[in-house]
């Protein structure tokens, strides 16, 4: 954004995942808003141009009186593009686990993210190859949710299999729906990674109190495994993302649920990647120097 002259936004609220603000100010790069709902045009956002429009007609209309140009060659795309992947599995080992369960989803399967340090990762990283094969929190932030909605996606989508990740703060909201998923033989694989705290919590008291030990962040877990056998839920438990690629693949021949326990330690923050304006006291991983120009042409 800081390189740009111009952004269209498209059918987006631009507002900050943490806080009610604009994803991004008026200062620096002009806006235009393009949005079916009136109330995503509005202040705070900052627009040169605000379009109540449905997203779809505006943008033929747009790509009709906008004149074609090359802006990147071949080359430069790709150097950018890698570039942005260079970001992503510098955070580590979120990225391992994210390929992982990437590689091990078949591509017309259900992918169902959380509030978990590699869900947050997920959000940019993993690869969605087709409509209604992802499914996530949006900006409601409401941890323990993705369990529940993962049998309603098992119950709809003919079969498929449905791969839910939680953490295992998360996963104590609703770890009950066991029961459902066992009675009705539902396809889900659910991965709790278990880090035996709230981790986000934890790394935002250490980011902001500079504390050494986070207060009130850790858990009292069950044994993962344990509970899966009192559901009659077949459990496994892998302490890496190949450990993990392998029993996500192994889960795809059953009939029914699967719980895969991933034991996981403190992990880097990926905060830098997923809000549009530095978030303070977090510094953005070393990915090499940025293959955009300082200032995109007018």
């Amino acid at each position: 954004f800081e390189r740009a002259d111009l952004v269209v936004v498209v059918g987006s609220r631009f507002m900050d995942s943490i806080s009610p603000e604009p994803s991004w100010t008026g200062r620096g790069p002009r806006f235009v808003f393009i949005n079916i709902d009136a109330a995503d045009l509005t202040p705070p956002r900052e627009a040169l141009i605000a379009l109540r429009a449905d997203a779809r007609q505006a943008l033929e209309l747009l790509a009709e009186a906008v004149r074609p140009r090359c802006v990147f060659t071949e080359e430069r795309a790709t150097s950018l593009k890698q570039w942005a992947q260079n970001q992503i599995d510098a955070v580590s080992p979120q990225a391992s686990y994210v390929r992982a369960l990437r590689d091990a989803l078949p591509e017309d399967g259900i992918f169902v993210n959380e509030l978990t340090q590699v869900g947050y990762l997920s959000r940019v990283a993993f690869q969605v190859y087709g409509p209604n094969t992802y499914i996530g929190p949006g900006y409601q932030g409401t941890l323990g949710y993705g369990f529940p909605p993962a049998l309603g996606a098992a119950v709809g989508g003919n079969g498929r299999r449905v791969v839910s990740i939680t953490g295992d703060g998360g996963f104590g909201w609703n770890l009950q729906e066991l029961a459902t998923a066992r009675k009705y033989d539902l396809p889900v694989t659910l991965v709790v990674f278990n880090d035996g705290h709230f981790g986000n919590v934890r790394a935002i008291q250490k980011r902001v109190f500079g504390l050494d030990e986070a207060f009130g962040t850790n858990l009292e877990n069950p044994d993962f495994m344990t509970l899966a056998k009192a559901f009659r839920v077949p459990g496994v438990r892998v302490d890496s993302p190949d450990g993990l690629n392998a029993a996500v693949k192994t889960s795809l021949q059953e009939g029914g649920p699967v719980l895969i326990e991933a034991k996981v330690g403190e992990m880097p923050s990926p905060w830098p990647l997923l809000r549009l304006q530095p978030l303070p006291g977090v510094k953005p991983p070393d990915s090499g120097p940025n293959p955009l120009p300082a200032r995109a042409p007018a």
